[in-house]
């Protein structure tokens, strides 16, 4: 019975070891999503409203990482080398260089110009940010089932090892 039980618990750990791997990728579809969320109130924020963006910013709530990310930038929005200072941050780990430089592009190009010229540019900008959510959720969905069953599956070759 305490083989059954011990066995049980090797398989149960293993699956959670899976499921804590594809962190990387929950956080990624995160951040993405609640970006590109971030770009419609932005571009609709320019088209009618025009308010400051430090009151735009407090008029939203996010969540995890792009919520520190957002703060962490607009806290020190005045040094030029902000953006460089938040992305550079571990938080961050979980983003590609390459989607570090598409939000740092992104970011840095926010308040700069008249609305008519940022209205283009973030619309523009609209695509690219769907397919980066696009391909973040197919990750989570490819690599996040993967890594679950490789460690029920680990499991279960440990357990049969101990038998």
């Amino acid at each position: 019975m305490t083989k059954f039980f011990l066995g049980l618990a090797i398989v149960a750990f293993t699956s959670f070891c899976g499921y804590v791997l594809t962190k990387k990728y929950r956080k990624r579809k995160a951040f993405f999503f609640q970006l590109s969320e971030f770009n419609e109130r932005f571009l609709s924020e320019i088209s009618y409203y025009r308010r400051p963006i430090n009151e735009f910013i407090s008029k939203y709530t996010y969540k995890g990482e792009f919520d520190e990310f957002l703060q962490g930038y607009f806290s020190n929005m005045q040094e030029p080398s902000a953006l460089n200072n938040v992305l550079e941050d571990d938080t961050f780990s979980f983003l590609t260089n390459e989607e570090k430089g598409y939000v740092y592009d992104y970011f840095s190009m926010l308040g700069k110009g008249n609305s008519e010229s940022q209205k283009a540019y973030f619309s523009s900008v609209k695509e690219g940010l769907i397919k980066l959510k696009t391909l973040a959720e197919t990750d989570l969905k490819r690599y996040g089932d993967l890594y679950v069953k490789l460690g029920f599956l680990c499991g279960l070759l440990i357990l049969i090892l101990l038998l």
